[in-house]
């Protein structure tokens, strides 16, 4: 890509050197003769230029693999969470190596058919990370949106600055396409084209900074929202205080009942998740009245089940939620039977836990 000036004047410097070393003048080279050298001197620095781009370019993105298939309903809310903020800054670190990988092959106003494969190995990286982000924040509304209103509008926002990256990475496929079909024709490559794939790649590396800012608070959003939650909670108190201890036992499996019910389509509302709690104050003042009277086991020692529970479900903890609530019930033994009027009998509740 050397200028026909600096082409003449190192011909012209060439021809100084050699009429200084000697008195004979030297003969006059064909048109051939020249046109070969030229040629060769253009191809060589194409190929410097070219060793230079590769260079300076960041190392190849992993062929992104597929995990193990993860069920989701089995991971807390935490877990998910940070999932999420993993693949969005794996988004975002993709695609500013696919806007460095853009503006250092271009650098020289010429793209070649390799070095669109080569962006291109960039884009279908950071595309399968938006991708992947996106759809983990749909299976955050599907088990979280009705519990996690404030995160909920934090992914909103989060989702939004996502799309409009997306939207400026579709943007350099389509001018990769475009460019690569005209050096496939053999056609020459317009500049107008290197700018657009040029400006496409500034926008998205505007983008991935504009995400990065929105997603930097996500987990902090998520913590102070679960602890919102647990201190609401905290404040209800019993207004429908078992009598006896047969009522104080039954008002137990109605907790774990009503808890089976709103966990049975894997994801809890806050309607939900108050409704259990103020279930669970009852039952536990009724523990803490009766518990230990009468004929019977000392059901005292499970008063601090209630909140124990409920508080698993408030900060996302469902895994574990539901494992509390298995061995709770199996704590407390037999039903009471409906209209006896007394404790189950041939045992009772179990040890504890």
């Amino acid at each position: 890509m050397k200028s026909k000036l600096r082409i003449i004047l190192s011909v012209s410097i060439l021809a100084s050197m050699i009429l200084a070393c000697g008195s004979q003048p030297p003969p006059t080279a064909s048109p051939d003769i020249v046109n070969t050298a030229l040629a060769a001197t253009q191809q060589s620095q194409a190929l410097a230029q070219a060793t230079v781009n590769s260079n300076a370019l960041t190392a190849m993105p992993a062929t992104p693999t597929p995990g193990p298939t993860v069920e989701y309903v089995n991971l807390t809310e935490e877990e998910l969470t940070a999932l999420i903020d993993e693949a969005v800054a794996e988004a975002i670190v993709a695609t500013e190596q696919t806007t460095t990988a853009v503006t250092t092959t271009t650098s020289d106003s010429a793209v070649t058919t390799e070095e669109v494969a080569y962006i291109y190995d960039y884009y279908y990286y950071a595309d399968y990370y938006v991708e992947y982000a996106e759809d983990l924040m749909a299976e955050y509304y599907t088990l979280y949106a009705d519990l996690a209103t404030g995160m909920v509008t934090e992914l909103a926002s989060i989702e939004s600055e996502l799309n409009q990256m997306n939207d400026t990475l579709t943007q350099i496929s389509t001018s990769l396409d475009e460019i690569n079909s005209t050096l496939s024709q053999g056609l020459a490559l317009a500049q107008e084209s290197i700018d657009q794939l040029n400006s496409a790649a500034q926008q998205a590396q505007v983008n991935a900074q504009e995400l990065q800012a929105q997603a930097q608070d996500m987990l902090s959003v998520l913590q102070a929202e679960q602890q919102g939650r647990v201190d609401q909670l905290s404040q209800i108190q019993p207004n429908n205080i078992p009598t006896d201890k047969v009522a104080a036992l039954q008002s137990a499996f109605d907790f774990v009942d009503f808890a089976n019910t709103a966990m049975g389509d894997n994801k809890l509302s806050l309607d939900e998740l108050t409704n259990l709690a103020q279930l669970g104050k009852n039952a536990q003042a009724g523990f803490t009245n009766f518990g230990g009277t009468g004929a019977g086991p000392d059901l005292t020692q499970f008063s601090g089940k209630f909140d124990e529970i409920t508080t698993q479900l408030a900060r996302g903890q469902m895994p574990q939620a539901r494992g509390s609530l298995g061995q709770f019930e199996t704590s407390l033994g037999s039903r009471p039977s409906p209209g006896s009027g007394g404790l189950p009998g041939g045992g009772g509740p179990g040890p504890r836990p």
